[in-house]
């Protein structure tokens, strides 16, 4: 008896005897198809009208029921060349994978295994062991290049939702183990799969200073901020947002000298222009500096900077990055100090205008930057717009 083991987490693949026999098959994309078709419903028959719509769709050129006993027969030949005889089975109106043929398909495992830890509440030995097959089992979604896409999609994203939830449990129950050292790696796993989930960077974030690692917390931050705005066009969570404050605080001791404080806070000099902060601490300022103005009966504006293409075209990644990075570069070398800088979304900066005392001043100080933002060339093709409003403390 052959040693069969079959993979549908990234490309298929079949082993036999540890030797990838699929080879033979990719050169045509519809056998492709109508193996990917027969593995994934392996404990049940596909009828004849299910597997020619999903692999001719609509084609009325062509006779599919016919095309799909010659498709059969040529694949039932190329797995009989390599060991795998009756793999196929004809039922009646249909077609199925021989359910009694011995294989190890790794999504059926996946399943069983998620399905085996759904109530696990503490890490022995066999628990552990389970998580980690999940971890080495799902290396890639199900069939990412596969020509049956439509049909594939679904199924990729209930086994992505399964696998991310399973995680999420393994990290809950290393959490309450004090176990940081393995939710780190855990994690990083995890997000090679799904580099955009909060719940996966927040935890890595927070294991990271839970060992000390502060400084590599703070680069994962600001990874996950920048994939989030150049490769998603969104703003990260408010939980990664917030979660800044806590990366900011450091390794304090929880006891201080002032003049220790005083020589810290004078040390290196402050940076030109504006200051520019991640949106927590602008939200903080915010609220501060509102406290002020009702104390000292002054006023305060806002200004909102969005820069976009002309022709509205969305911008790659890169281009959005450069973009952005010359119009902050603009904005923090030609507002004043006490002025304040933050990216509100992937397109937008917002800016608090300490020294302006009213809506034509703050208009005439955002003009400038705008003047300034196209005497460099390379932003011809963007339209720098902005609006201006005060202020208004509440009663």
């Amino acid at each position: 008896m052959k040693n069969l083991e079959i993979n549908v987490f990234g490309e298929l693949q079949i082993l036999v005897d540890d030797v990838d026999i699929s080879q033979t098959i990719w050169a045509s994309k519809k056998k492709m198809a109508l193996l990917e078709l027969l593995i994934l419903n392996s404990q049940r028959p596909m009828s004849i009208a299910r597997l020619t719509e999903a692999i001719w769709g609509d084609d009325e050129e062509i006779n599919t029921e016919n095309a799909l006993k010659t498709l059969v027969s040529r694949l039932r030949k190329d797995l009989e060349e390599n060991g795998l005889e009756g793999a196929i089975l004809t039922v009646p109106g249909g077609y199925m994978w021989n359910a009694d043929l011995p294989a190890k398909i790794d999504v059926f495992r996946m399943e069983e295994i998620c399905n085996a830890l759904s109530d696990a509440n503490s890490l022995d030995l066999d628990v552990r062991d389970q998580f980690e097959e999940l971890l080495n089992l799902y290396t890639d979604d199900l069939l990412p290049n596969s020509s049956l896409s439509k049909w594939i999609a679904p199924k990729s994203v209930y086994y992505h939702n399964l696998y991310l939830k399973t995680v999420y449990r393994y990290i809950n129950l290393l959490n309450k183990a004090e176990e940081y050292g393995d939710i780190i790696r855990v994690c990083k796993i995890a997000l090679d799969i799904d580099a955009f989930d909060s719940t996966l960077n927040l935890e890595l974030m927070s294991a990271l200073l839970k060992t000390g690692k502060s400084k590599e917390a703070l680069e994962q931050y600001q990874n996950t901020t920048e994939l989030h705005y150049s490769h998603l066009g969104l703003k990260p969570s408010d939980e990664i947002i917030n979660f800044y404050k806590e990366l900011i605080k450091g390794e304090k001791s929880s006891k201080a000298e002032i003049e220790e404080i005083c020589t810290e806070l004078r040390e290196g000099k402050p940076n030109a222009g504006a200051f520019v902060c991640e949106y927590a601490i602008f939200h903080d300022i915010y609220h501060l500096q509102m406290r002020n103005l009702k104390r000292m009966g002054t006023t305060m504006f806002l200004a909102l900077v969005d820069v976009r293409r002309m022709d509205n075209r969305q911008m790659e990644a890169l281009e959005l990055k450069q973009v952005m990075s010359r119009t902050l570069d603009v904005m923090r070398e030609n507002l004043r100090q006490g002025d304040t800088i933050s990216r509100y979304s992937p397109l937008q900066y917002v800016v608090l205008l300490f020294s302006v005392t009213n809506a034509r001043m703050g208009r005439m100080v955002i003009e400038r930057l705008k003047k300034l933002f196209y005497s460099n060339s390379k932003n011809a093709k963007y339209i720098f717009s902005y609006s201006v409003t005060p202020l208004v403390v509440d009663d």
